[in-house]
């Protein structure tokens, strides 16, 4: 009895975990990590997806890229669902904002969320993007 017991208390606790944790998000080819500062527009978009998207509780799991040059928002978009889909990754509808100058998506897997924005800035000569995985 106390075998069963114990073998259901695991099933749940097992349960309750979901999947196991992207260890790593992926990062854009080419774009190297970025500091707040260097882009009005990216710290615009990084105040966003602060206090919208991934909360201020986890707000130490977004990680800013600079890449060099113009990257569409739909080609960043595609690279995230190609690394993430094929994993059990899904699209969250409820949050894809495609906007002119800043843009959001994100991606689901049991009880984890990996989230992506995006800004183009043209007087810094780069793109913008910030990169979260939590736990939800």
């Amino acid at each position: 009895m106390n075998a069963r017991l114990l073998l259901v208390f695991l099933a749940l606790v097992l349960a309750a975990c979901g999947s196991a944790p992207l260890a790593e998000p992926p990062v854009y080819p080419d774009a190297t990590p970025a500091a707040r500062g260097e882009s009005p527009l990216a710290d615009a978009m990084m105040s966003g997806f602060t206090t919208e998207i991934v909360g201020e509780r986890d707000a130490a799991a977004i990680r800013l890229f600079r890449a060099p040059g113009s990257i569409a928002w739909e080609q960043v978009k595609q690279f995230y669902a190609g690394r993430l889909e094929p994993n059990e990754w899904r699209a969250d509808a409820r949050l894809l904002v495609e906007g002119d100058t800043i843009s959001y998506a994100e991606w689901r897997n049991g009880y984890q969320l990996l989230a992506i924005a995006h800004t183009e800035d043209a007087a810094a000569g780069a793109t913008f993007l910030a990169v979260a995985v939590v736990r939800r």
